[in-house]
């Protein structure tokens, strides 16, 4: 499988970097990212290869890492102390954040901006090191806008989140072909998108133009392939105990939800919360042999939302791990044994 040779996929560490990077992994300036070692053949998602680096995936620790606050720009004027991402509506706000950061700022999380054409020939002539988080709400939609993007790709560092609706697989073609990570929020889909998500998910495991991640396939594959437990809700940053939203009043919400409701649990319990409910409940969830990554991802906001073809999209995950796998270990047999020894 071509994907094996790319990036090598193995257990997850951390390993310091100074600069924070979309679609690696970061824990409040440490890039958290897979390595380690199988049948001594390097493996590792975010490492490098041959000498040719590769973006990793997020794997944020809890330990490491308090509530990274995502807040719209307004309230971002106010932080100071720790790590927070701020989210911009406008060409206005987009400049500010990018000429004059505040030391905190992880990165900008852009909204409803795609179209703005003359916001990204000013970008693309921004010497700001900020990266950017461009969302996609309608990909059917906005996807041919990501052309407006080719000057800036070529001085900032983007990522392309979308959400998981009709016509996604456009977009993250495109984004690919502008060599940029994306991140796939897919909620709880429909059968048509799922049949397209099926689509992306070959397309990242075939697709020669492929070279950035496309999460969360990216990590979830290095999860079943053998790598440290993670969930979705981290690898997706959904996970209230790693990353905080707060709406334009400055009230915690929760990830696809409008606020906390009446959930009376700490948002870094909220996870564990709703996956001990689920299982209470008798959720399919119980014996679900993907309970570990999915942490009931897929049963939030609907606890009642049928799995089925989710768990299909895993196995296809699952038998591209295992075949990864085969792959790596005929490689590591071809090899001479002075071939080893160089490596030693």
């Amino acid at each position: 499988m071509r994907r094996s040779q790319q990036w090598d996929l193995g257990v997850p560490g951390l390993r310091s970097r100074q600069r924070s990077m979309l679609g690696s992994g970061l824990t409040d300036g440490i890039l958290a990212e897979a390595d380690g070692s199988i049948d001594g053949v390097l493996a590792a998602a975010g490492g490098s290869i041959d000498g040719d680096w590769r973006s990793g995936y997020i794997c944020v620790s809890e330990e490491d890492y308090p509530s990274l606050r995502i807040l719209p720009s307004a309230l971002a004027e106010t932080q100071s102390d720790l790590p927070f991402v701020a989210i911009v509506r406008s060409r206005e706000e987009l400049y500010r954040w990018l000429s004059n950061p505040l030391p905190r700022l992880q990165w900008i999380q852009v909204e409803g901006m795609l179209g703005d054409s003359d916001a990204w020939t000013e970008v693309a002539h921004s010497d700001s090191d900020v990266s950017l988080d461009l969302i996609l709400s309608d990909p059917s939609s906005e996807f041919s806008d990501l052309y407006k993007l080719v000057d800036a790709c070529a001085v900032h560092d983007f990522r392309v989140t979308m959400l998981a609706q009709p016509g996604l697989l456009k977009a993250v073609r495109l984004a690919a072909a502008l060599a940029c990570p994306v991140r796939i929020l897919p909620g709880q889909p429909t059968a048509e998108v799922l049949a397209e998500l099926k689509e992306v998910l070959d397309f990242y495991l075939h697709a020669p133009t492929v070279e950035a991640p496309i999460e969360f396939f990216h990590s979830l594959l290095a999860i079943t392939y053998g790598g440290d437990a993670g969930s979705l809700w981290m690898i997706l940053e959904e996970d209230p105990a790693a990353f905080l939203q707060y709406d334009i009043n400055g009230q915690t919400r929760l990830p696809r939800s409008n606020s906390f409701e009446s959930v009376e649990i700490s948002p870094r319990k909220f996870v564990e919360h709703h996956l001990k409910s689920l299982v209470e409940q008798g959720a399919e969830c119980a014996t679900c042999p993907w309970q570990q990554p999915c942490r009931g991802y897929f049963k939030w906001p609907d606890p009642t939302y049928s799995c089925k073809g989710v768990k299909e999209l895993f196995s296809v995950v699952q038998a591209a791990a295992d075949e990864i796998g085969r792959d790596l270990a005929s490689y590591a047999l071809s090899r001479s044994p002075s071939d080893r020894s160089d490596e030693q």
